[in-house]
């Protein structure tokens, strides 16, 4: 990669940008006959359309030479053959061997290891879901309650609610990943010990969220008549440190283990899967990994102007320099995708939260957008109102899975007609003129003489960005699938912008510090001297509040 040649196609991307003004989306897609071409695009059983952005052509073509620049379509390459593409910590993010068929892998001994566990995963599941795994008083397991947190946590809960069609219909599986006590006590109440199994997934087997929260389940099953002898039965655990597993009292064929450069937010395809396999099946599961594969393969070989990872990264940077200030916004219009937008902030934002490039120099240029949102249609009653009508112009992306099943009172109609609509009115928005026609229809007094201003308070600017992407019906692989893209799309953002998107060593740090700061909430503890005014003030204040409910 050249730096030279790299840095003049930044220059032209961000020279664009800035020229771009109020350029109007609906002029674009009239006066570019090719847009439709290059703009919209199907991969891996996903449709998108990318052609609803203040993006012009010639600007297209920049970011197409930065992504040849940057040497993008190289540093994939290096990620899939397992080079160390995780600079800062000298380690490969291999996570898509984890899909890879048999003979698809780069390494033969990671290709035999990742059937060997998916193997053993699969008859662990078919034992627990037809009943042969019982508890340690002969009863089949009822329920699964799931300790995690970030990748080992969203991933395995959103993967069940997107499967739900596939649930076992006697397994209720609950998610606990909050250190609150009160997330505990929602987590098992109404839990019978002697029916319940528990599954610990903790990469390092130290975070402190899910230790604690490890502790207080063996306390609650010890509680309930299930002593260390008998938790094999009840307890099992995910990890990368086998060692500090069998020290918790698992016994080894109780441990689930997975590769150090299985990153926690790529997880979902490892043994942290397993609660997606519980429920679904291992047959579903293997299709979501199928469907994952089959963008990796997209993503692989495609070329880059249609590629549908790398357009949906370039239309991302772009819109983090055309519309300052911006964010991205996802709506998934489908209930089982409701926790999509929680995973992808750790995704996106874990990822790319980065402010120094591989030379250890500041980025010049905005990165790691925040990403927010919510399930469509609740949210349309919540902020679109801002996203309609706000000072801020955030780029929509809709994730729209149609509907399957029969509906009497039309609701799977109603759910696309709104996301729909709601694109639409983004784009087209709603003139003065119409605003005042919509004033004098109003139910208020003196309606028939509405004022101008009422009618500026109706109006929509419109000519504000979309994305869509459509799933013909939710199913494994299109899941699977849609979670690929947007692993990539972080991949690739992470490559234009020069960052280590698979470290995180800011989350490092407030480890550090709680590990700090804990023991001295301690009322015992005479407080160091060294404490600045502020924090000692603070925990003064939580010593008393705490003293007081005692």
């Amino acid at each position: 990669m050249s730096e030279n040649r790299r840095s003049e196609a930044w220059r032209e991307v961000a020279r664009q940008a800035g020229a771009s003004g109020e350029v109007e989306i609906a002029s674009l897609l009239r006066d570019e006959p090719d847009r439709a071409r290059r703009l919209g695009l199907d991969a891996a059983g996903l449709h998108l359309d990318l052609t609803r952005h203040r993006l012009p052509g010639k600007a297209l073509d920049a970011l197409l030479a930065l992504a040849e620049a940057s040497s993008l379509a190289a540093r994939r390459d290096a990620m899939y053959a397992g080079e160390a593409v995780n600079f800062t910590e000298g380690r490969p993010a291999l996570h898509v061997a984890l899909r890879a068929p048999a003979g698809a892998a780069p390494d033969a001994g990671i290709a035999a290891e990742v059937a060997a566990t998916l193997d053993r995963m699969a008859g662990f599941c078919e034992a627990v879901r037809s009943g042969a795994w019982r508890g340690s008083t002969g009863q089949p397991i009822s329920h699964v309650v799931h300790i995690g947190i970030g990748g080992s946590h969203l991933g395995p809960q959103l993967a069940c609610e997107a499967l739900v069609d596939h649930a076992h219909p006697r397994l209720d599986l609950r998610f606990l990943s909050n250190v609150d006590p009160r997330a505990f006590e929602r987590a098992v109440t109404g839990l019978d010990p002697a029916t319940t199994l528990a599954i610990v997934a903790s990469k390092s087997w130290h975070t402190l969220e899910t230790a604690r929260n490890a502790q207080a389940l063996r306390r609650w099953f010890a509680a309930g008549g299930i002593g260390h002898d008998d938790l094999r039965h009840h307890l099992v655990g995910i990890t990368a440190n086998l060692e500090a597993a069998r020290a918790f009292g698992l016994a080894p064929e109780s441990i689930f283990p997975f590769r150090d450069w299985v990153g926690g937010r790529y997880s979902l395809w490892s043994a942290i899967g397993l609660p997606a396999m519980l429920s679904a099946g291992p047959e579903p599961f293997r299709a979501m990994l199928a469907g994952a594969h089959a963008m990796d393969r997209h993503f692989a070989e495609a070329p880059l102007a249609a590629n549908a990872p790398v357009l949906l990264a370039l239309v991302s940077l772009w819109n983090t320099l055309a519309l300052p200030g911006a964010t991205e916004v996802v709506v998934p219009y489908s209930d089982a995708l409701r926790s999509l937008t929680a995973w992808l902030q750790q995704l996106q934002m874990e990822s790319n939260g980065k402010r120094v490039g591989r030379d250890g120099a500041p980025v010049a240029w905005p990165t790691a957008p925040v990403v927010w949102g919510g399930p469509g249609t609740d949210v349309q009653h919540s902020f679109f109102q801002a996203l309609h009508q706000g000072t801020g112009v955030h780029p929509v992306e809709f994730i729209v899975a149609v509907p399957s099943g029969p509906d009497p009172e039309g609701r799977g109609d109603a759910l696309l007609a709104s996301a729909l609509a709601q694109r639409e009115a983004l784009l087209h928005g709603r003139s003065g003129t119409e605003g005042e026609s919509a004033a004098q229809r109003a139910p208020h007094e003196g309606a028939n003489n509405a004022p101008d201003w009422l009618a500026a308070h109706r109006a929509c600017p419109g000519n504000r960005p979309s994305s869509l992407i459509v799933l013909d019906r939710l199913d494994p692989e299109r899941f699977g699938a849609l979670l690929a893209l947007y692993e990539h799309k972080t991949a690739a953002l992470g490559w234009l912008w020069d960052i280590d998107s698979f470290d995180q060593w800011g989350v490092e740090l407030g480890k550090k510090l709680a590990a700090e700061i804990e023991p001295l909430l301690d009322p015992a503890r005479e407080l160091p001297a060294q404490l600045a005014p502020d924090l000692r003030a603070l925990l003064a204040r939580i010593r008393a509040a705490r003293a007081g409910l005692r």
